[in-house]
């Protein structure tokens, strides 16, 4: 297959892989889209009733680090091993961040579930928005066609427990600066440049227009 780019002939082979700085720019784009997405999501959700509970526990914890700290004045030092040592602040704190950590985890899937599993289903190249707008598809490799449904749906779970839970979880929002660079990482292991999340899923990326069941 060759292809016309600004009057020069491109030679693509059958079900090429796309370039690694494609890849970043697809899954950069996604990750951003799933940042702005979560940040307003746990917005939204903080300002709903299901937040009442967390708020409850953030209001008590706050207001004993508030009375600790007016008895101990500026002593920094006392009002830490104060605070540590009080029982009832370390029941609210860990309460608090509980469901802080709960309602950012709804958050996140509501905006993963959006950008890496309900666009893809819809769009008849099974893309993410990173990749359909820089020509890339996910290909099952077994059945040699595009990604099926049940592999996106892998993949969505896959990104979600461990790339987004148990790291937010380890990492906080940290997690968004740390992905890229870990999915990077595992491209670069690799002469098909796939990620952990590729290989668990069997799906390969490769150029849209190498796809020799779409020309």
């Amino acid at each position: 297959m060759k292809r016309e780019i600004r009057g020069t002939e491109l030679e693509l082979e059958p079900n090429s892989r796309p370039y690694l700085l494609k890849r970043i720019l697809a899954d950069g784009f996604d990750v951003i889209l799933i940042f702005a997405l979560f940040m307003l999501g746990t917005m939204i959700l903080m300002k709903l009733p299901v937040s009442d509970t967390y708020q409850a526990h953030a209001a008590r914890s706050a207001r004993i680090r508030e009375e600790t700290a007016e008895k101990f004045g500026n002593d920094a030092e006392a009002v830490s091993k104060a605070l540590s040592g009080n029982q009832e602040f370390q029941n609210e704190l860990f309460a608090a961040n509980l469901h802080g950590y709960l309602l950012k985890a709804l958050s996140a899937f509501f905006a993963e579930a959006l950008i890496l599993l309900a666009i893809p289903l819809l769009s008849k190249d099974r893309g993410t928005p990173g990749k359909l707008l820089t020509g890339i598809i996910p290909f099952n490799e077994r059945r040699q066609t595009r990604a099926v449904w049940y592999q996106l749906l892998y993949r969505f779970l896959f990104v979600f427990l461990i790339d987004s839970l148990a790291l937010y979880l380890l990492t906080g929002i940290l997690t968004f600066l740390l992905v890229p660079v870990l999915r990077l990482t595992e491209m670069l292991m690799n002469q098909k440049h796939k990620t952990i999340c590729d290989y668990m899923t069997g799906v390969m990326m490769i150029e849209k227009m190498s796809y020799d069941g779409i020309n």
